[in-house]
């Protein structure tokens, strides 16, 4: 009789960061899965590589990690729990995020942690899964914790995308926005506006709900960069929650003629379309506003969430 192999199983993936223009919250229904967001926005290829090893254990035991340091990551956790009681399994889990994303700005890290732990976990508990499947489990938690509505679908189809039907993958309905392939977006922020907070405030609910209908309304009809630019900045003007240097750095970016520009939903950030030549002027007018460690040049990524190799 031989020893059962105790070693522990291990498994990692990579899922875009993902910015925001502008949206409109569903998120009454009893079941998290029909809840979530329309809007637009944008998947980017810098990201988060998650890696996850299980052992087996009397007790489901959780670590979980982002970037080095030890943090109690719940929105991680309850994709793992919930997991975990579906497949009736106990084990000893260490969670590892290593993210180029940061957390808090608007740029999708909460998202990317949950997908990339679902895509990984759901891998080693059963291949059969398809990402569409484990997405779900990704978009439960970010709805149960009030860190995000949209992101996790986007980010599991990757590309320029329109949610033009709330809900979790699967649910929800996701088209596409053709774009400049060779165009680079450079992205400035910092933490400062809590997504559950705006969420869970009425007042601020009340002003984007009143306008996002409308505004996918409308680029749902023109599928462009130029009516996304243009829904975002009028989105961003109404629900007035610009800080300061958003507003004052993308007068600046409007003034030197880079208009494809708006601010980040949820953060105290900004992003800015622009071609290769452009990208030094962009990144210099950013610079005058946040640290240049809050400043990343990127491309858009077509490639959702996918397992990844080390």
């Amino acid at each position: 009789m031989t020893n059962r192999d105790t070693r522990p199983q291990v498994a990692r993936a990579f899922v875009p960061g993902h910015i925001t223009g502008f949206f409109r919250i569903f998120d009454e229904n009893e079941d998290p899965l029909h809840c979530g967001s329309t809007g637009a926005g944008f998947s980017v290829e810098i990201g988060t590589y998650t890696t996850v090893s299980i052992s087996e254990s009397k007790a489901l035991d959780i670590k979980t990690i982002y970037n080095e340091k030890n943090i109690n990551a719940e929105v991680t956790k309850t994709v793992v729990k919930r997991l975990a009681e579906k497949y009736e399994r106990k084990f000893k889990i260490v969670v590892e995020h290593e993210s180029s994303l940061l957390s808090g700005a608007g740029f999708g890290a909460s998202g990317a942690g949950a997908l990339g732990t679902a895509i990984a976990l759901g891998h080693l508990l059963d291949p059969t899964l398809s990402t569409i499947d484990v997405a779900k489990f990704a978009h439960e938690a970010e709805i149960m914790n009030h860190t995000g509505l949209g992101d996790v679908i986007a980010q599991t189809h990757g590309g320029f995308e329109i949610r033009v039907r709330h809900g979790s993958p699967g649910i929800g309905q996701v088209v596409k926005i053709d774009y400049p392939k060779d165009m680079q977006i450079v992205l400035a922020g910092a933490s400062g506006l809590e997504t559950r907070d705006v969420l869970t405030n009425s007042k601020s609910r009340k002003k984007i709900n009143s306008v996002g209908d409308r505004l996918v309304d409308r680029i749902s009809s023109e599928r462009s960069l130029a009516s996304f630019i243009s829904c975002s900045r009028e989105f961003a003007d109404f629900i007035g929650l610009e800080t300061k240097r958003v507003q004052r750095s993308l007068k600046e970016l409007d003034d030197l003629g880079l208009s494809n520009s708006s601010m980040v939903m949820l953060g105290d950030s900004v992003f800015c379309f622009c071609s290769s030549k452009q990208v030094e002027l962009v990144e210099n007018v950013l610079g005058n506003y946040w640290k240049q460690s809050q400043i990343m040049t990127t491309s858009l990524s077509e490639i959702g969430g996918r397992l990844a190799s080390w």
